[in-house]
């Protein structure tokens, strides 16, 4: 068709990056909060909150992406909500790890003693804490979040094919190995 491959590589890669950090960055989101309220509160709370992400986490990634496409259709937004679903409850349990870790500290158990709402001591006192873990957490889900939607644009639940993305133009590469392997070998380096 005359398309200049790497500039629908550039584009590809735009795509993925863009749908990689809003996912990720919404999964850090409900993750801490999540994980945060869980982790202070305890208890019954604790057991309903993890039994809830039980639940979700026994979700099939496949399954939930093709209802999506189903009821948004294909695009970058059906792709963000597909990996949003599951994908802030690894962030929720290493931040209810953390606050169990750090809840019962002396300059938690001092605040509380003082009168400090437990918001305050949530947002202040006690996630400042876990932001180490929170941030390795987050650029390791970076890279898994791009190779999620290449996989699905590979397989044909990714973006429609006018709009370029990585897996898109691997699945093009590959009917056209014997003849061009350019075509597969530029965007597989890529990734």
């Amino acid at each position: 068709l005359g398309r200049d491959l790497m500039t629908r590589l550039f584009r590809g890669t735009r795509v993925s990056l863009l749908i990689a950090f809003v996912s990720v960055l919404t999964n850090v989101f409900i993750g801490v909060v999540y994980g945060a309220v869980s982790g202070y509160y305890g208890g019954k709370v604790d057991m309903i909150l993890t039994h809830v992400a039980q639940v979700l986490d026994g979700l099939p990634y496949v399954v939930v992406t093709i209802l999506f496409m189903l009821l948004l259709g294909s695009g970058v937004t059906s792709l963000i909500l597909a990996m949003c679903v599951t994908g802030w409850i690894g962030t929720s349990r290493l931040i209810r790890a953390q606050f169990f870790r750090f809840k019962e500290r002396e300059y938690v158990l001092a605040a509380r003693t003082l009168g400090v709402p437990d918001i305050t001591l949530i947002f202040r006192h006690i996630l400042p804490n876990c932001i180490g873990p929170l941030i390795t957490r987050a650029m390791i889900a970076i890279p898994g979040a791009i190779f999620s939607e290449s996989f699905l644009a590979y397989i044909g639940l990714g973006i429609a094919a006018p709009e370029p993305s990585i897996g898109i133009l691997l699945s093009d590469g590959q009917k056209v190995l014997l003849q061009y392997p350019y075509q597969t070998f530029f965007p597989a380096v890529l990734i």
